[in-house]
C-alpha cells in the first residue's frame, strides 16, 4: 500500500468512527462547547472528549477559547462536501435497495398467484 493511500484510509477511518462521525454532523450548524455536544449526543463527558481530541489531532476541527470555554468547529469545507456526499451516497443505496425489495415482494406476490 502506498504512502497516500495509507493516509486516506486512516482519514476515513477518523471520519467513520460513529461518535467523531456524529460530532461533524452536529459542527455542520456551527461552533459548539463540549458540553453541547455532549448533551445533543447523550454521551459521556470523557468519550466526547476523546473524540474532539482526536478530530483536533487529525487537524478536521479547530478549537477557540473564549473566557473559560472551549469552542469547537470544523476546520475545512470540504470536511463538510464529505460528510454531505457520503451521506447522499448512503441514501441512494438505501433507496435502491428499497425498490429491489419492493419490486421482489411485488413479483413473488403476482407469481404466486400464477401457481
Amino acid at each position: 500500500m502506498s504512502e497516500l493511500t495509507e493516509k486516506i484510509v486512516d482519514f476515513l477511518k477518523v471520519l467513520g468512527e460513529q461518535t467523531r462521525f456524529e460530532i461533524l454532523d452536529l459542527l455542520k450548524s456551527g461552533e459548539k462547547t463540549s458540553e453541547e455536544i455532549q448533551n445533543a449526543l447523550d454521551k459521556k463527558q470523557s468519550t466526547i472528549s476523546l473524540q474532539l481530541k482526536k478530530l483536533y489531532a487529525e487537524d478536521i476541527i479547530n478549537v477557540k477559547k473564549k473566557g473559560s470555554r472551549k469552542f469547537y468547529k470544523i476546520k475545512y469545507q470540504y470536511i463538510l462536501k464529505i460528510i454531505a456526499l457520503v451521506q447522499s451516497f448512503v441514501i441512494n443505496i438505501q433507496k435502491k435497495k428499497a425498490k429491489k425489495f419492493v419490486d421482489l415482494d411485488v413479483y413473488d406476490t403476482l407469481s404466486s398467484r400464477h401457481i
